[in-house]
């Protein structure tokens, strides 16, 4: 039918903008590259944060 999913983070989300044609001619290219800039800022900043799962899991192994 057509029907894709939608992406499943943040990551996935930015790389299916960044090949938009229409988010970027209708955000315009200074705004759509600011957004860009900044989605990708934050997706890097959550990616580097450890969790309190990944504390309560990995921890004890070290």
């Amino acid at each position: 039918m057509g029907i894709e999913s939608l992406p499943q983070n943040l990551g996935e989300a930015i790389e299916l903008m960044e090949r938009s044609e229409l988010v970027a001619e209708t955000l315009g290219e200074h705004v759509f590259d600011f957004f860009l800039r900044n989605k990708k800022q934050e997706w890097e900043e959550y990616r580097s944060e450890v969790t309190a799962f990944e504390l309560r899991k990995m921890l004890p192994v070290l």
